[in-house]
């Protein structure tokens, strides 16, 4: 079974036509849900090995208010600040140990975000984007751990909303859907993508605090933390691709880490 998911490609204008629909890009991780029966198995996009065992809270949500089927979803963790999705928060989702993951469910519950279903009986790739999105609210029942996603007939709505999530994604009505390709989705991010150089850091009680030379802040949870403070012991630096809404006298707005540069 093929879990890559299909890509949007980056635009710079957004354009505005009836042949398209028009999605929040959220931020968390692209992942596959197979539900059948009374077996769910959860897949991280381009990896076959389900990471199921995660999201226990999601699974229960799934064999209740899921029809079978194979549905592509974006999985998120949701915040005050970041309601589209947080993704240092999602990253803490990424642990092994079972007494971690039942915690974790606890304070940083995942939500699917379902966007599109690929098979229900029958393949649906080859079927236009409008008639799979009927399939999918005929097949799945919003709940406190399934949503599907809210598709607009105009960018007004999201443009409103750019200061809470990550861009837009914009779909053409008919396209049908190729794994791993990118024909007829597109994507503008309305964040700014920058490479930064953190130089220092200060503990807190969930990871660290990252500084540059001119004391800008940034906050970094989970593993990624530790790998970043052993960099910043070692090498004295650590370069970080981050993802923000607008530059601050002492830090970056709605500031994501999206990456860690490994010299």
């Amino acid at each position: 079974m093929n879990f890559d998911a299909m890509k949007p490609e980056k635009i710079s204008d957004i354009p505005i036509d009836t042949r398209y629909l028009y999605e929040i890009k959220y931020d968390g991780g692209s992942g596959f849900i197979v539900k059948k029966n009374n077996k769910v198995d959860i897949f991280h996009n381009g990896n076959n090995t389900p990471v199921t065992y995660r999201y226990p809270e999601l699974v229960t949500n799934c064999l209740q208010y899921l029809k079978n089927g194979i549905y592509v979803s974006e999985l998120i963790v949701p915040s005050n600040q970041f309601p589209n999705g947080d993704f240092d928060l999602f990253q803490k989702r990424q642990v092994e140990n079972r007494f971690k993951i039942n915690r974790r469910k606890q304070k940083l519950p995942v939500k699917a975000i379902i966007y599109d279903i690929l098979h229900n009986g029958t393949d649906l790739k080859n079927d236009g984007l409008l008639k799979r999105k009927e399939i999918l609210h005929k097949s799945v029942m919003d709940s406190n751990h399934i949503q599907v996603i809210e598709s607009f007939k105009h960018p007004k709505k999201i443009l409103d909303m750019k200061d809470t999530c990550e861009g837009i994604v914009i779909k053409e009505l008919n396209s049908v859907y190729i794994h791993g390709k990118r024909t007829g989705w597109f994507k503008k991010r309305f964040n700014i993508e920058r490479v930064v150089r953190f130089v220092d850091y200060e503990p807190t009680e969930t990871g660290i605090v990252l500084l540059t030379e001119k004391q800008k802040r940034v906050n970094l949870a989970g593993k990624r933390s530790e790998t970043a403070r052993e960099l910043i012991n070692n090498e004295g630096y650590v370069d970080c691709e981050i993802s923000f809404n607008k530059e601050t006298g002492n830090g970056f707005r709605i500031c994501n880490v999206k990456r860690l540069i490994i010299p």
